[in-house]
């Protein structure tokens, strides 16, 4: 059997929540109203249980499903897991036009914030840090609030030239991210 990661997100309900709620409930964790499908606080709460099980700590015992420890929960309940991102695409369809438009400020990545908010995206997910970073932070840091920020300089900085006039593994744009993991996370239904 296979669980999808990005099926198993707080507020989904589908058949992989119902399979990762047995496996907790199979472990000895606490979902009073049992195996629902529904991936409510109470399945947050029991997750997060098992992450400190697994020795997690802080803001890695959010209650929300990472590849590394819901792999952990596979043997239990006879599952594997599919930690490919729904919205994933090919590394060569990345685009690399420049922004316009933007601005300059917190603003844009204000709203960047709120979207994460909106759709229950942990707080790591829009920092990569379980330290409860928030994405203003991590943006200053990478690019100064630039959304064409480029970094020709660091070890990504390989590959052929692209239409941005940097080279294809660059690290870009607000967070510093290669074009790689952009593909590799890529929500669906939004700009390539």
């Amino acid at each position: 059997m296979m669980v999808a990661l990005s099926n198993v997100r707080f507020g989904k309900r589908n058949g992989d929540v119902k399979v990762i709620q047995r496996a907790l409930i199979g472990l000895g964790f606490t979902i009073p109203t049992g195996a629902t499908g529904l991936f409510c606080d109470e399945t947050k709460s029991a997750y997060a249980a098992w992450q400190h099980k697994l020795g997690f700590v802080g803001g890695d015992t959010d209650g929300f499903p990472g590849c590394s420890s819901l792999t952990k929960v596979g043997p239990s309940a006879q599952f594997k897991v599919d930690c490919r991102h729904p919205g994933g695409i090919a590394k060569n369809s990345v685009r690399f036009s420049k922004n316009s438009g933007i601005p300059q400020s917190e603003d844009a990545v204000r709203a960047a914030e709120q979207a994460c908010v909106k759709t229950g995206a942990p707080p790591s997910w829009g920092t990569g840090a379980g330290d409860g970073a928030i994405l203003i932070t991590l943006t200053r840091r990478e690019s100064s609030f630039r959304s064409n920020a480029v970094n020709v300089t660091d070890r990504n900085a390989t590959g052929p030239v692209r239409s941005d006039g940097a080279k294809l593994n660059c690290s870009r744009a607000y967070t510093q991210v290669i074009p790689e993991t952009f593909a590799e996370n890529h929500q669906e239904g939004t700009s390539d």
